[in-house]
């Protein structure tokens, strides 16, 4: 039987440092090769070589630790750097990842956050905390689109498996490393495990298919539980908590959630809609139904199906209004579109008043505009432009920003109703000419 390593015990090139702990699968180790190079040591004990899928276990985890090196993916993902069998105390199996330090797992950034929120209130602080969570938002997908890429489902995700380094050269200021990959999965090839024992999964973190039978998780698996992640991250609240599984269960088959009113305003191009949008689709009980990782990191930068037009950026804000960039042209034109995220228009070449009777043809969320909210004509110069009609009962914004006088239109702008102070946009539509 294989016995379990010590401090200063040596393995092959490795002395042990440190001992982690056991877990379901694995001992894990801190170690340094005799350069002094430092490891994340795995010493299995599941698989033991006795069972029937020891042998293709090996050979799934060379495999899954090829795709993460030579893909995008080693930019995000802990690499494998070492796998052997030796006999220590009996025969078993290891795995040497590279060594992550100098920063800490998103679970534990998140504590430290609720520690901080206990001392203070302060708005500035609130405002602090959404940028950072937008960020981390960001890098996270882009690092789960490019694991995906690579055709890797990472089966296991959780706050305590995105470990973020504070890295000031690179734009976005952290570096991401995806860990406790052992027992990921690759998506085009059935795990040697499979009907032997189940997919492990956290408790609060499971997706549909790690909790029914038979069923396999997949690329679409993972974006469940980003989606878990990013309502925590972006809506302050993880939608399915429970002590009870069964009662987690429950709620996942039942898609109990809802579209989360985000905890802060998304920048322009992005809008609070289309993200609250894509991370309820995120959870449907439907893995067909849910967007991909590319899918939901584009709507976090606003590039998604419905953002601006493509090539065109919508306007940034400043403390006196909105100022366009050069590129975004102003609609000069005898007619204009509004396109909604599904690809419904409306054409409009007079001028006209946008509200609920005019706007049910977009879908339920008509409902949360007046029946005269806004109006769009053309000046003298043929310039579209969108003015407030006084008394309506939310605010109309045009790319997030509250609409208080006459506002020239830009190719790519974006208007929908809500409340620009809690971040809330319903039913934006994006504008473009017709024919100039």
């Amino acid at each position: 039987m294989a016995k379990k390593l010590k401090i200063g015990d040596r393995i092959r090139q490795y002395r042990v440092t440190k001992v982690f702990g056991p877990g379901m699968m694995a001992i894990s180790y801190g170690a340094e090769t005799s350069t002094g190079e430092k490891v994340f040591l795995k010493q299995y004990k599941s698989p033991a070589p006795t069972v029937v899928w020891y042998r293709d276990f090996i050979a799934y985890q060379n495999e899954l630790g090829a795709r993460v090196r030579n893909g995008r993916a080693a930019q995000f993902a802990v690499r494998q750097v070492d796998a052997f069998e030796e006999i220590w105390g009996g025969p078993c199996y290891f795995q040497a990842f590279e060594f992550v330090e100098n920063g800490a797992d998103l679970q534990q950034k998140l504590d430290e956050e609720r520690e901080q929120h206990r001392r203070t209130e302060e708005a500035a602080t609130r405002a602090t905390v959404w940028a950072r969570h937008l960020t981390w938002s960001k890098v996270f997908m882009t690092g789960i689109a490019a694991l995906h890429e690579s055709k890797v489902v990472h089966a296991d995700l959780k706050p305590a498996n995105a470990y973020l380094i504070t890295d000031p050269s690179i734009s976005s200021g952290y570096q991401l490393k995806l860990i406790d990959m052992d027992f990921s999965l690759l998506a085009d090839r059935r795990a040697p495990w499979h009907g032997h024992q189940g997919y492990v999964g956290t408790d609060n973190y499971r997706s549909p298919e790690h909790m029914t039978r038979g069923a396999i998780p997949g690329l679409a698996s993972d974006i469940f539980t980003c989606g878990l992640m990013l309502y925590e991250l972006l809506a302050g609240h993880h939608p399915y908590w429970t002590e009870d599984q069964a009662d987690y269960a429950k709620l996942v088959q039942s898609y109990a959630a809802k579209p989360p009113a985000l905890a802060g305003l998304m920048p322009a191009p992005a809008s609070n809609a289309e993200v609250s949008s894509v991370l309820h689709r995120c959870l449907s009980p439907d893995p067909a139904a849910r967007p991909t990782a590319a899918e939901v990191r584009a709507a976090l930068s606003g590039r998604g199906a419905g953002s601006a037009v493509s090539g065109q950026k919508a306007p940034a804000s400043t403390t006196k209004g909105i100022t366009p960039p050069a590129s975004a042209e102003l609609i000069i034109s005898e007619r204009i579109e509004l396109l909604d995220a599904d690809g419904r228009s409306l054409h409009i070449g007079v001028m006209t008043e946008l509200g609920k009777p005019l706007l049910r043809q977009f879908g339920p969320e008509s409902e949360f505009w007046d029946n005269r909210q806004c109006v769009l004509e053309r000046n003298p110069a043929r310039q579209w432009v969108v003015s407030p009609v006084a008394g309506a009962t939310n605010e109309t914004l045009v790319n997030g920003l509250t609409l208080t006088a006459p506002r020239p239109l830009r190719q790519g702008d974006r208007i929908a109703v809500g409340r620009q102070a809690k971040g809330i946009a319903k039913m934006p539509l994006t504008v473009r000419a017709l024919n100039k």
